[in-house]
């Protein structure tokens, strides 16, 4: 997947920048793993999972409220990352 940078606003209104590091389809829903964009010398391995709501121009990424649904995106998310390190 190219780099695919997505901005997002924060709670306090402030912009944040994100690199979408998946999109997949997963029970009928299409979900984002995100990772914030951080200056060079800063790590992050934390992963913002998000859900597609709507269609077409109404489309927009939202949280995932329900932990049950978050956990097995996530799961979903580990699981098709296990598979791309297999293949390579």
């Amino acid at each position: 997947m190219e780099s695919n940078i997505i901005i997002l606003e924060d709670e306090n209104g402030c912009e944040v920048e994100f690199e979408a590091i998946d999109v997949f389809e997963f029970n009928n829903s299409t979900y984002f793993a995100l990772l914030e964009v951080l200056p060079e010398e800063m790590e992050n391995d934390e992963v913002l999972m998000m859900k597609v709501r709507g269609e077409d121009d109404d489309m927009e990424l939202v949280m995932i409220e329900d932990e049950k649904e978050l956990q097995a995106a996530f799961d979903e998310f580990c699981r098709r990352d296990d598979e791309v390190i297999t293949e390579n």
